[in-house]
């Protein structure tokens, strides 16, 4: 059993993160919104699973910008 300070934070705030650049954005979403705002959003947006980044910025009236590789 996983105590939830050690469940990443996406479990915790309810967003199915599936890749780096779904974590990339995720980490985005964290800088510029509220972790409470974003959990609210993510359980509005919940069907079957948790809503991806992408779709909870769009609900944010947020465009995460492109990931351009360093």
């Amino acid at each position: 059993m996983t105590s939830r300070i050690s469940d990443p934070i996406w479990n915790r705030l309810g967003v199915r993160v599936e890749s780096s650049e779904e974590a990339r954005q995720l980490q985005w979403l964290l800088e510029r919104f509220d972790a409470g705002r974003i959990r609210i959003v993510a359980h509005s947006l919940r069907l079957r699973e948790s809503p991806k980044p992408e779709r909870i910025a769009r609900e944010l009236g947020a465009c995460i910008p492109a990931h351009r590789p360093a």
